[in-house]
């Protein structure tokens, strides 16, 4: 009997996931605790194992596809077993793209003939409509075995339509301009490029300037849920931004001494790391800034979980969090701040370490940044922005001398937070900066 292969759902607010990486193909025999799949969502990639043992007899979403949780993405079985018809599926299968290599393991679902009016749109999945585009198929020509009418990679894969002429999207759409046949300069198989639709064309039409095509790009589960993060904190905080200079004097001083010490431990502590333990023991004194605010009721949270954003290779931010930071030391912050960032990278962050955040610390100083404004990350109040270590003449027991300044620049709700409060809680962490003995006291 054939086992549902589902879409998990990784996290209560999770509604999606795209398909990163089969780990497996049609015809493999997996056994329970295998790693079947990848699967990326709106804050993590994660690898996802077997729940049974069995064979892959059918795969239903392609890699780069998205589907929601709960869906059936694949189905297990014995050898030799064919999954189940479209019709039979789970009720809460999605119709999906099938990839091309299961469709040699699969027995296709016969196809009817689907009468449509002429110039009538034709419903099909996104990945039907490249395959037929790369094959140079017209998919109002196809026929539809899918739910609905709706074509799927399978009906486009045993479609017969003459030559099979794959043609670039660049090529297509130049070939459409200037009346070109792609049949007629195709061999079968053979891919049609823009320069051989440039060099069947006559001279005259050869020589008309070709507008390139736009190109539009799926954006991933982790860029749409950014922009919805990003939209909803710019609606829900009426915020300002304070920037205030310090002297980095101090702290270089301090970096360099710590790294001497930790040297034998292989441990590294950064500039961030130590703004991390200054901000987390100046937000004991400012619970309103270390808090959250919904339903006009105001939290102030016990503990103090300090995110630090990372960018994504791919784009996009994370933003993992070092929880109870003020009652960390620096070597302490250094090493589980450092595995965070790596895990972040590389898209191997755990659920626990995403959540529970109080407040985020951004720095954008690699980029020579001396200002900006961070937009908060929702549920939290307040958000500090890290900028450039910029050498600058400055004024010293009257006279003038050259410092390494540095900029903080906190975006607050202004809903919980007034200015004098943001100025008080800036103008602290500044001073223990300066000052690292400060952070004895």
């Amino acid at each position: 009997m054939a086992i549902e292969v589902l879409m998990p759902k990784l996290g209560l607010t999770m509604e999606e996931g795209t398909i990163e990486e089969w780990k497996v193909k049609v015809g493999d025999t997996v056994k329970k605790g295998d790693i079947i799949f990848s699967v990326s969502t709106d804050k993590m990639t994660n690898e996802i194992e077997a729940e049974d043992d069995g064979v892959v007899i059918g795969i239903v979403v392609g890699e780069g596809d998205t589907a929601p949780c709960k869906s059936v993405i694949a189905w297990l079985g014995a050898a030799g077993e064919q999954p189940p018809a479209a019709g039979a599926a789970s009720p809460a299968a999605a119709p999906a793209a099938v990839p091309a290599d299961a469709l040699t393991a699969v027995a296709p679902v016969a196809a009817a003939p689907v009468a449509r009016p002429a110039g009538a749109y034709v419903l099909a999945t996104p990945y039907a409509k490249k395959l037929a585009k790369d094959k140079g198929y017209d998919l109002s020509a196809v026929a539809a075995t899918g739910y609905n009418g709706v074509i799927v990679a399978r009906d486009v894969d045993a479609h017969v339509g003459g030559p099979h002429v794959k043609t670039s999207p660049v090529a297509a759409k130049m070939a459409a301009e200037l009346g070109v046949d792609v049949a007629s300069i195709g061999a079968d198989g053979q891919r049609v490029m823009k320069a051989d639709v440039l060099a069947a064309v006559t001279p005259a039409a050869a020589a008309a300037p070709v507008e390139e095509a736009d190109e539009v790009i799926k954006v991933t589960p982790m860029r749409r849920a950014i922009a919805k993060n990003m939209e909803n904190s710019w609606h829900t905080s009426p915020r300002v931004t304070f920037t205030r200079p310090f002297d980095a004097t101090a702290m270089k001083d301090l970096r360099k001494a710590l790294n001497k010490s930790l040297e034998s431990k292989g441990i590294k502590v950064s500039y961030n790391h130590i703004i991390m333990k200054v901000v987390s023991m100046c937000l004991r004194d400012y619970p309103d800034i270390n808090g959250s605010f919904a339903d006009n009721m105001l939290t102030h949270h016990k503990h103090i979980n300090m995110g630090l954003a990372v960018a994504q290779p791919s784009g996009g931010l994370v933003v993992p969090n070092v929880k109870d930071c003020d009652k960390k030391s620096l070597a302490e912050i250094a090493v589980e701040a450092d595995q965070l960032a790596k895990d972040g990278k590389s898209g191997k962050l755990g659920i626990d370490a995403m959540k529970g955040g109080t407040f985020t610390i951004t720095n954008l100083g690699n980029y020579g940044l001396t200002n900006f404004s961070p937009i908060i990350n929702q549920p939290e109040l307040a958000i500090l922005g890290v900028c450039a270590m910029i050498d600058t003449p400055v004024v010293r027991d009257g006279q003038i001398v050259v410092r390494p300044m540095m900029n903080l620049c906190l975006t607050a709700d202004h809903r919980v937070i007034d200015g004098v409060q943001a100025a008080e809680f800036l103008q602290k962490v500044c001073e223990m900066l300066e000052n690292p003995v400060l952070m004895l006291a």
